[in-house]
């Protein structure tokens, strides 16, 4: 069994960062490439780990030229993402703009773990506390994140994915109980959970997988981790203040989640009935619309993820126990929209056809719906025949390219930004 020596793959990865640094540092405006993530802090695991890169550019005079900018940009960086080995995701802002990403979604901050300036002028990063609610709420937010995308990774079988799904749900957890001061590298986390947590054989098997870099057949340890992050989303449920109340959902309940308003079925187990857990994960393993999760877990995932869905899973659940977010989770998560950062992940997603179905225009008419007009749609049908009874002419087009996208849809969607966001308490 080879050993993991992140140290050499991690200089490695360094070195093809390096060069799609040089290539998008040529494009003006860019000021600055870094990389963030597991290749800034040393833990890379080769043909495994992501480059994630953060690139700062001048900001433009107006949008269109912006619009502009980011289409050549993100051709470039997708062509590299074809010819480089490794590169994940790229965030492109100005200075002024990721300060006020991280003022607003304070995780981001944390979850980052590193920053590693490649190219250009040396940029500080903006600094960020959990010193209020808010801020504090916010790693809330990057918990079920992670969450959500958990299950997509156990049936691919992706047993790493699945640990590092994990240890970022604790990496949420100990900031937001207070366990971390300081941003954590993975080999701490675990070091961190297996400290907290009853010593078993999976979690010494966890041991020898992760100082390998899960090279080998580790497929045993899945259903176990997932586990984990049941029993960890039941343990933060005890911490948090603000949360969704009532009890006694049903086993099974059926959503259409905003903004793709796609199917899935959640699963509800109790985390310490291992045989119900097993049932629901094997279901969940062989239909991709199943989520297995605890009551608790989707109370909180309502208030401070995605308060939007709580109103698909209230008509096609009735009755469905659970009482409705508050005006503050409903604002927080328009708030969180208001950004472009938010078109920008959009029209890379677009470009790499994971998104075949782009939802960024959808969500940017919710948030205009529900500000002006006070409503939530439960369908995308719904919101497309509220919004023109209440706002006139639907502002968005069928997307087909990243000209259509860019040219058109991102510069709609930064009006709406910009118009709406003074009306966001």
């Amino acid at each position: 069994m080879p050993m993991w020596m992140p140290g050499t793959e991690t200089q490695l990865y360094r070195f093809f960062a390096k060069i799609a640094a040089l290539l998008l540092g040529r494009m003006n405006p860019v000021v600055s490439v870094y990389v963030r993530r597991s290749v800034a802090c040393g833990e890379v695991v080769l043909r495994k780990s992501d480059i994630d890169l953060h690139v700062l550019i001048k900001p433009f005079a107006d949008v269109s030229t912006e619009a502009e900018f980011l289409r050549d940009f993100t051709r470039k960086f997708l062509t590299l993402k074809r010819r480089l080995p490794g590169m994940g995701h790229c965030e492109v802002s100005t200075f002024a703009e990721l300060a006020h990403w991280y003022q607003i979604r304070a995780y981001s901050w944390y979850r980052d773990r590193g920053w590693l300036r490649l190219y250009g002028q040396e940029c500080e990063r903006p600094q960020v506390s959990l010193s209020d609610e808010e801020c504090r709420d916010s790693l809330l937010w990057w918990f079920f994140q992670v969450w959500e995308s958990l299950p997509a990774f156990y049936r691919t079988g992706d047993v790493r994915n699945c640990c590092n799904q994990l240890l970022d749900m604790v990496n949420a957890y100990g900031f937001y109980i207070g366990a971390f001061t300081t941003p954590q590298r993975r080999a701490d986390l675990l070091q961190y959970w297996q400290k907290v947590s009853p010593p078993t054989c999976e979690s010494s098997e966890l041991r020898t997988a992760y100082r390998h870099g899960f090279r080998g057949d580790y497929r045993a340890l899945k259903p176990w981790l997932y586990q984990e992050t049941l029993r960890l989303s039941d343990t933060l449920y005890a911490h948090v203040v603000r949360k969704l109340e009532g009890e006694g959902c049903p086993s099974e309940l059926h959503s259409h989640v905003p903004f793709a308003f796609s199917r899935r079925t959640y699963r509800l187990v109790d985390p310490l009935c291992p045989a119900d857990v097993t049932r629901a994960l094997t279901d969940m393993e062989k239909n991709p619309g199943v989520c297995v999760t605890t009551e608790k877990a989707l109370k909180l995932y309502l208030y401070h993820r995605n308060p939007w869905e709580y109103y698909s899973l209230q008509a096609h659940n009735q009755p469905f126990p659970f009482s409705p977010p508050p005006p503050e989770a409903l604002q927080r998560a328009v708030r969180f929209s208001l950004h472009r950062e938010v078109p920008r992940r959009a029209g890379f997603a677009i470009g790499r056809k994971i998104d075949r179905n782009p939802t960024i225009g959808l969500q940017s008419a919710q948030c205009r719906l529900y500000l002006e007009q006070g409503k939530i749609a439960v369908s995308a049908a719904d919101l497309l025949q509220q919004y023109k009874l209440a706002c006139g002419t639907w502002p968005y087009r069928e997307i087909s390219s990243l000209d259509d996208y860019f040219l058109y849809t991102y510069p709609e969607v930064c009006r709406t930004i910009a118009e709406i966001s003074q009306k966001v308490t």
